[in-house]
């Protein structure tokens, strides 16, 4: 049962990230980011997501902007 409700916020997470990432690098021509997972904790306190960014060079200088 908790396993189902983690899996069901981290999709939510997942979807949510997204789209912030999205309007956030239309400003940065030429740079895409996807949110590739999230996890979230057993006690729903943490959330740990995974990015990826192309061109992955610009993946350092987008996470100091934001």
């Amino acid at each position: 049962m908790q396993e189902t409700r983690q899996n069901r916020i981290a999709r939510l997470l997942q979807k949510e990230l997204s789209l912030i990432f999205q309007s956030q690098t239309r400003l940065m021509h030429g740079v895409m980011v996807s949110v590739t997972r999230t996890r979230v904790s057993p006690d729903l306190s943490i959330c740990t997501a995974y990015l990826s960014v192309f061109p992955s060079e610009k993946g350092e200088e987008l996470l100091k902007k934001h």
